[in-house]
């Protein structure tokens, strides 16, 4: 901000451009990776985001940090679909809340190491080669990704027939080139449990995104921490959503393996979540120190990714054979809230002269959205 001369509001649109773009491309780009397979589209997308992360660090204004920002965003989208889309051919249903959660958990993992890392970086290379280092990691990882990932277990060499069994006890079949993939437009489109899981999942972006963009900022402008204390203080929420990923997915599928029933494991996880993240955030807003502050917002991050892997089980379940298309739309939701996300938390600081506020919206957020559970039923397919 200092060093291209952006206002506060200038950069919570830099923040939610890459939003924009990603949410506009999320349904081509999952529907793509039903079509062609995962990985392909997993290893097309990783390469992208390697590059803009490093063409970031090149930005000489805010126009050029806005349009890179944009094609970064389209770059990234179909991402977790693809990914989802890959676990859904090698887990069968009792297992898929966990296996989600443990992908999020490495999502969460590296958005908590990025806050200190980065700070630390910047402070020897400045922020430009940063974003280089960044963007060299996805290049180092892609070819290891190649050789060991296929989108048909059967085509593993690892893989024997028990394993094989198992796995497509309830897997849904691997997509890709060559197979009869006419996706059923308007059974998505039509689908109250699709819009339920819709707008529910805008809720979950909404805090979300203030961790990616404005906690370090916060903690310095309401607190008077130092960049370096901000930073590790901002990994702490993310820590904790790493944890209960995990967490949420596996409490959600021993309560399918109990009760039988896909809907009651779903429900009381993502329902739960979802009104405890709310009072996290709430209790955010009134305390009195960085300290304080940061343990409210864990515990909220925390109980908000308790549901997150449920939504994306919930969603695979839902879309079937068609889960990166349908989860693609989903996803397209938290695109929404995560272009608002920042710009709200700009406005509202503008506005009251603190980060606290948008603690107080993300309450109401989570708590309005999270009604939405009530109306979604993963046993009900589109297909």
């Amino acid at each position: 901000m200092r060093d291209l001369q952006l206002s506060n509001i200038q950069m919570g649109y830099v923040f939610g451009v890459f939003a924009l773009s990603y949410g506009l491309v999320e349904i081509p780009a999952g529907w793509l990776g039903d079509r062609l397979g995962q990985r392909a589209m997993i290893t097309r997308i990783v390469l992208c985001w390697s590059a803009f992360t490093a063409f970031t660090g090149a930005a000489t204004n805010f126009v050029v940090l806005i349009a890179t920002r944009f094609a970064f965003g389209a770059a990234e989208a179909g991402a977790f679909p693809a990914i989802a889309r890959a676990l859904s051919n090698w887990f069968p249903t009792t297992d898929r809340g966990r296996v989600t959660g443990i992908m999020f958990m490495g999502a969460r993992l590296g958005g908590a190491l990025a806050p200190p890392l980065a700070t630390l970086l910047v402070g020897y290379v400045g922020w430009r080669f940063t974003f280089v280092i960044f963007g060299l990691i996805g290049f180092v990882w892609t070819p290891f990704f190649r050789r060991s990932y296929r989108d048909d277990p059967a085509n593993h060499e690892s893989v024997n027939e028990s394993e094989l069994e198992y796995i497509r006890r309830g897997a849904i079949t691997p997509s890709g080139a060559g197979t009869d993939n006419r996706t059923p437009w308007r059974r998505i489109f039509s689908s109250s449990d699709l819009w339920a899981l819709f707008w529910m999942y805008f809720g979950t972006s909404y805090g979300f995104w203030f961790f990616l963009t404005w906690l370090p900022t916060s903690l310095i402008r309401d607190y008077g921490l130092t960049p370096r204390q901000a930073g590790w203080y901002a990994a702490m929420p993310l820590a904790a959503g790493a944890v209960s990923t995990v967490i949420g997915g596996t409490v959600s599928d021993r309560i399918v393996r109990l009760t039988g029933s896909l809907r009651a494991g779903r429900m009381t996880v993502g329902l739960g979540g979802f009104f405890l993240a709310g009072a996290g955030f709430g209790a955010a807003s009134i305390a009195g120190n960085a300290a304080a502050s940061v343990l409210c917002l864990s515990i909220g991050s925390g109980a908000m990714d308790l549901a997150v892997p449920v939504a994306w089980a919930a969603c695979l379940e839902v879309g079937g054979k068609f889960g990166g298309t349908t989860t693609g739309f989903m996803n397209s939701a938290s695109s929404l809230s995560a272009l608002l996300s920042p710009i709200a938390a700009a406005w509202l600081f503008d506005w009251s002269g603190s980060f606290h506020a948008m603690f107080l919206s993300a309450m109401a957020v989570y708590w309005i959205t999270g009604l939405l559970w009530l109306a979604i039923d993963p046993a009900r397919q589109i297909a």
